[in-house]
């Protein structure tokens, strides 16, 4: 077999090797179940939010950053460059109380 041939057939064994992976990729994960994959699975476990621990830990961030801000304008402060961007993802449950303390920007 020549080197050209060989490596024609190499070539074809990888393109069905990946097409048989991506198709095993593709298929439906439970072949037995007639749920469409689309829906979005419903949790079974229930969990608990603590609204007032995530609001407390948010007006702790902010109060930290207000006094390291103010350090920073500190004349007397040595100079430091240092930037922190906090983004809170908080269960939509929770509005009310962060809305309640004045934490919830629109």
């Amino acid at each position: 077999m020549s080197t050209r041939r060989q490596i024609m057939v190499a070539w074809a064994g990888l393109c069905l090797v990946g097409i048989a992976a991506t198709s095993a990729l593709n298929a439906a994960p439970y072949t037995d179940n007639p749920v469409s994959p689309v829906e979005e699975p419903t949790p079974t476990d229930m969990y608990a939010v603590d609204c007032q621990e995530i609001a407390d830990e948010m007006e702790q961030a902010r109060a930290d950053a207000k006094r390291e801000q103010q350090e920073a304008l500190d004349p007397s402060a040595t100079p430091r460059h240092q930037v922190t961007v906090r983004d809170w993802a908080v269960p939509e449950e929770c509005a009310d109380v962060l809305d309640d303390r004045g934490l919830r920007e629109r």
